[in-house]
């Protein structure tokens, strides 16, 4: 994607890159402002990457959105189907849905709780989260959800099969009263 082109997305793709780049706050994405040589700063200064790895790095996820951008505009390469018979679209609406509720739970959030303190900041903060969760899951398919998932599986081993263990320990527990 060349400069011009992305100046000219910069305010359709920021959800997209909220949910590739979570460490950026919105002050943050005011500053770059469509401006590729800003963002790469911005990486470097919040993830510590060298100048060349900021490069691929944007340069690797915008290939990715153009490729995406491209298949959605042409039905014709989407598969029709998944292994089990059931459409690729069934997942994405359940997805896209529980990404609205929880964007909305942000709302609520930042509506209810209260301007300052402690207590303001950390709701602020898991306002800021959920509304990044929340466009990140509208924004995505369940493929790329899954990649995601599978790719920090990898990265973070350890920790995801401890989180694995909670959550099954946490759902026993539940089901068996």
């Amino acid at each position: 994607m060349n400069t011009d082109t992305f100046e000219g997305q910069w305010r359709q793709m920021r959800g997209e890159l909220r949910s590739w780049w979570g460490k950026l706050s919105d002050n943050d994405f005011e500053k770059i402002a469509g401006k590729k040589d800003r963002l790469m700063g911005m990486l470097q200064e919040k993830y510590g990457y060298t100048r060349e790895a900021a490069q691929q790095e944007i340069d690797r996820r915008f290939r990715e959105y153009e490729d995406r951008a491209r298949t959605s505009t042409n039905p014709t390469q989407k598969s029709a189907k998944t292994g089990d018979g059931m459409n690729d679209t069934s997942a994405v609406q359940p997805i896209s849905a529980v990404g609205e509720k929880i964007g909305s739970l942000a709302d609520v959030i930042r509506e209810k709780a209260p301007q300052e303190g402690a207590v303001g900041t950390a709701a602020t903060a898991v306002a800021e989260k959920l509304g990044v969760a929340g466009s990140y899951l509208q924004e995505k398919d369940l493929d790329h959800v899954l990649s995601d998932v599978s790719n920090m599986i990898r990265r973070y081993p350890v920790p995801s099969l401890l989180v694995g263990l909670g959550i099954g320990y946490l759902l026993a527990r539940t089901t068996r009263r």
